[in-house]
């Protein structure tokens, strides 16, 4: 897979459209108050699904700056 970067703007979050090309990869995601790395496992209207150090993490996606295939 190439390389892919989705950054959200100020007031809108990133599209499930946009997010579908990183389902099941490695990424980094960017939210205001940490940067993770992890797998992408799903996306939903209104928050991703990712596995971090096998921990789950659900990110609300007006939370998301940026994520991007690490």
């Amino acid at each position: 897979m190439s390389p892919t970067t989705v950054v959200a703007s100020h007031s809108v979050p990133p599209t499930l459209r946009a997010l579908r090309p990183l389902l099941g990869a490695d990424v980094m995601v960017r939210t205001p108050s940490t940067l993770w790395r992890g797998t992408l496992l799903s996306c939903v209207r209104e928050s991703a699904w990712f596995v971090v150090d096998d921990v789950d993490v659900v990110v609300p996606l007006d939370e998301i700056l940026s994520i991007r295939a690490a």
